[in-house]
């Protein structure tokens, strides 16, 4: 497959290209992947043709019912008011509407803190620890954290009640992680570089301490496809999530330039190409964006996920 493909014909930005056939639709849309019942080994990742994202107002009835191959849920019901999901419920959603095996994956965020989480404490607000940072002017509640420090570190493991302590209990496939990319926020001790492998190595410790409690747990990072140059990160995670690798980056609906597309690409490709799978995620409303987005992803071989920012419906567009 060439790059040629996924870049956008100069022409095409400013007239999109005709909608798809219906027949070419229906295929995208088909999730070729069977996996094995719940009692039986999980799909492989290599294996997933379709998945859901869904961060709020998480059903697990509605999840269940979809036919997706994977599924990233929130651990906990909104947040934090109504508390984690029961092993049961995940079990649940682990079970495709044919009977065959689902992975469900576990969101968290560890390049930023959010203040309805457990661990938020209400002095934080006069008396922020030493870790935590400014708020994210796009996502108020979320505050960018030293993910590096020890103190923060120990809210996301190896402690009681530590946040991937509690997805482990809770028979989740794995985590889905956010905010890896918190590398590019500032900081004046350390360089991008240095924050860049502080990074890595948070990821590498999560996972290593997560599959040794529970061989095969699935990690697969979001974004942050730099990282990828590491050689100890990319073997480390399973798969790339990747948000607006078509469209977004100027503002939602408007298609990415081919240099951004390229600069992705090549991170992204190389990884692919070592066997690792890619999630893309697309947030579009425009009927003709969502079938551009849909071919440019069935040309790259990589699910496509479709939805709002919002992540508050499982149902890809």
């Amino acid at each position: 497959m060439l790059i040629s493909e996924l870049l956008t014909p100069r022409a095409d930005r400013a007239h999109m290209s005709p909608l798809l056939s219906a027949s070419a639709i229906l295929q995208l849309a088909v999730a070729v992947a069977a996996g094995p019942v719940l009692a039986a080994p999980r799909i492989s990742l290599e294996a997933v043709r379709s998945w859901g994202y869904q961060l709020q107002q998480v059903d697990p009835a509605a999840v269940a019912a979809t036919p997706y191959d994977l599924v990233v849920i929130d651990y906990m019901r909104d947040g934090a008011a109504a508390g984690p999901f029961e092993p049961a419920k995940v079990a649940q959603m682990q079970r495709k509407p044919d009977g065959q095996r689902r992975i469900v994956l576990a969101y968290l965020s560890i390049g930023e803190a959010e203040d309805y989480r457990f661990y938020w404490q209400r002095d934080w607000a006069g008396a922020p620890p030493a870790w935590l940072g400014a708020e994210n002017p796009d996502w108020p509640g979320n505050y960018a954290v030293r993910y590096w420090d020890h103190a923060w570190q120990d809210l996301i493991l190896g402690t009681p009640g530590a946040y991937l302590d509690a997805i482990l209990a809770g028979g989740f496939d794995g985590v889905y992680l956010d905010r890896i990319d918190a590398f590019d926020v500032p900081d004046p001790v350390f360089s991008r570089p240095h924050r860049m492998q502080l990074m890595s190595n948070f990821v590498v410790r999560i996972a290593g301490y997560a599959r040794q409690r529970r061989p095969g747990f699935i990690v697969v990072g979001q974004n942050g496809e730099e990282l990828l140059d590491d050689p100890d990160y990319a073997s480390t995670i399973d798969a790339v999530g990747k948000e607006d690798l078509f469209f977004g980056l100027a503002g939602d609906g408007v298609i990415n330039g081919n240099a951004e597309l390229r600069a992705s690409l090549r991170h992204l490709q190389r990884f692919q190409a070592a066997g690792k799978p890619i999630l893309l995620v697309e947030y579009l409303d425009a009927p003709q964006s969502i079938e551009l987005a849909r071919q440019k992803a069935a040309a790259l071989g990589a699910p496509l996920f479709i939805g709002d920012r919002e992540l508050d419906d499982v149902g890809s567009r």
